[in-house]
């Protein structure tokens, strides 16, 4: 009994560590870099939008010619529609974050994370005009029913390869040393346009990305280049 209990456990943490670590792609493929970009570098901004923030990190995007992602709430897109517009206007990409961004998105049935997929893609091209390739799962977690979902809907998940732990409330001298310690060509850098942090924090990192010699570019570039 003890033993096939130790085997239990170390199954289950074997399986929650795969759930937590989207770059393994155990559960859903996802794009984490692409090292033959050698001079790109991708930042995401997750669970926006928010009214005060979002518009500040386009203007800082704007001042250093800078591309990037919104992974956006799908809920969020109604109170805010005029912000997904200008987003695309200058040239950003927009993307699906889940319509809700609950707690409890990893443990529904496939169907109903389909349909909060669906939801959120509805809404963001509606409002925008433009279609939507990109999903990043809430939280990073996957699991066999995001993965089965996720597929069936038809877009590409995007995972990260420097998670910048901006919602930890530290101070952006240590956010942006993590940062930029572990910026390599081709990574993505997932930051979050709903903190207090973030329009310092994105244009500390783009100072640095462009001192030493590269470019911040959307999504859509950076996988296309080869």
């Amino acid at each position: 009994m003890y033993i096939i209990l130790t085997i239990f456990i170390l199954v289950s943490l074997i399986l929650f560590y795969f759930s937590w670590s989207i770059s393994l792609g155990f559960y859903l493929r996802s794009i984490c870099h692409n090292r033959d970009a050698k001079g790109l570098i991708s930042l995401t901004f997750d669970d926006g939008i928010d009214p005060i923030l979002t518009p500040q990190v386009l203007e800082v995007l704007d001042k250093y010619g800078a591309k990037a992602t919104f992974f956006i709430i799908g809920e969020k897109v109604s109170s805010y529609p005029h912000i997904v517009r200008m987003i695309v206007e200058k040239g950003h990409v927009i993307a699906n974050h889940s319509m809700y961004h609950k707690g409890s998105f990893p443990m529904q049935r496939t169907k109903s994370i389909y349909d909060e997929i669906v939801a959120c893609s509805k809404a963001l091209e509606e409002v925008s005009g433009v279609q939507v390739k990109y999903f990043r799962p809430p939280f990073g977690v996957t699991n066999p029913t995001i993965g089965r979902a996720v597929r069936r809907s038809g877009l590409i998940s995007v995972g990260w390869s420097i998670r910048s732990l901006d919602t930890m409330g530290q101070p952006v001298d240590v956010v942006e040393s993590r940062v930029v310690k572990q910026i390599r060509g081709g990574d993505i850098i997932l930051l979050h346009d709903n903190r207090e942090c973030v329009v310092e924090l994105t244009e500390r990192i783009l100072i640095y990305i462009y001192k030493n010699g590269y470019n911040a570019v959307s999504i859509d570039e950076l996988i296309l280049k080869k």
